[in-house]
């Protein structure tokens, strides 16, 4: 029985025993695994009792075993399945995962790891992946068991300066309101970068002291944005030779994981902003979905109109394949990187009219 639904802004987590966390925040997510481990297995037994699994290679076999196992001392067990959606790839496969949690034994807490994004689509963001039809979420809703479903998005682009201050605050840093809305454009939605950013800006300014705006343009690169667009714009208009020229600059001066994670974040906000076009917005439209300036909405707009959206999809399919390729050692981030921003400088069609 699905008894609650809460998004990342409402702080306290109910007590269940099953928790589904749906999202793409993984700082979020990693923030409520911890406090469950610390409501429920903190103690003496608690590394034996907190078991991780990863859902794109964890058999049912073990997994059954492992939701089966009574927990040492006395107290909770708890089972974290990652990547849950790799295991449930079929209806049948959610409804054997019911049968599993339906009889659990009492003490035991399963956390589902539901991995997705949200799309903006007719005025609306929508989950990607599990919308509100889909077998898993109908499977968990009608379990007999106490389930609450956790809803960690990544925050949007007008809601990052909340995060940041929020963030800030978690890492007992103190920064001006101009400060967080000037990181936040500099690094989009890019959690990781921004809390790595902020806590680099606390490390300049010294303890207790104010992170400020200029500080934050003096540390973090505030023309990178600047460079990315340049960049893309290079891709839209077929010019791999200046293309990869910034590519290369860009790759002397910063990590190539930085590079990449602003060209997939660009390519992101080129998708939602072609979506509110071809839906009859404007620029100030995309300015008010985006939370963002409107010399920068203008700026996606017209970079919008050099890609068909079906090329723009293509480039972040191919990106999302670069970063699983990097992340199982299969593949070197630069080299992709720089093979990839060539092909698609020959290979974009012409800019549209």
């Amino acid at each position: 029985m699905l008894i609650a639904t809460r998004t990342k802004k409402q702080e306290e987590i109910p007590d269940a025993e099953i928790f589904i966390l749906q999202g793409d925040d993984e700082i979020a997510t990693a923030e409520v695994i911890h406090a469950l481990k610390m409501r429920y297995i903190a103690g003496g037994f608690s590394e034996m009792n907190f078991i991780h699994l990863d859902g794109q290679s964890v058999s049912k076999a073990e997994l059954a075993k492992q939701i089966n196992t009574l927990s040492l001392g006395g107290g909770s067990r708890l089972i974290v399945l990652g990547e849950a959606l790799e295991f449930i790839k079929k209806k049948e496969d959610a409804g054997w995962l019911e049968d599993r949690l339906v009889n659990m034994p009492e003490g035991t807490r399963v956390v589902i790891l539901v991995p997705d994004s949200k799309k903006f689509v007719k005025g609306q963001w929508v989950w990607q992946a599990v919308g509100p039809n889909h077998a898993f979420r109908s499977a968990i809703e009608k379990l007999n068991r106490r389930a609450v479903w956790l809803e960690r998005p990544k925050p949007l682009q007008r809601e990052m300066p909340h995060w940041i201050v929020n963030q800030a605050a978690a890492l007992g840093v103190q920064i001006e309101s101009s400060a967080a809305y000037a990181l936040a454009n500099l690094v989009g939605n890019d959690l990781y970068q921004a809390k790595q950013e902020l806590i680099k800006a606390a490390s300049y300014a010294g303890q207790g002291q104010l992170v400020t705006r200029e500080m934050i343009h003096l540390l973090c690169s505030p023309s990178r944005e600047e460079d990315i667009f340049a960049l893309v714009d290079e891709i839209g208009q077929r010019r791999p030779g200046r293309a990869l020229a910034l590519l290369n600059a860009l790759m002397r001066e910063e990590p190539s994981q930085y590079i990449f994670g602003m060209v997939a974040r660009q390519i992101r906000l080129l998708i939602i902003t072609k979506e509110i076009m071809e839906e009859g917005g404007d620029q100030n439209t995309v300015a008010a979905e985006l939370g963002m300036h409107a010399f920068i909405a203008k700026k996606l707009a017209t970079q919008a109109q050099r890609f068909t959206m079906h090329e723009l999809q293509d480039i972040y399919c191919q990106l999302d394949r670069i970063d699983e390729g990097v992340k199982s050692g299969r593949a070197t981030l630069e080299v992709t990187l720089e093979t990839l921003i060539a092909d698609l400088s020959r290979s974009v069609g012409q800019p549209e009219v």
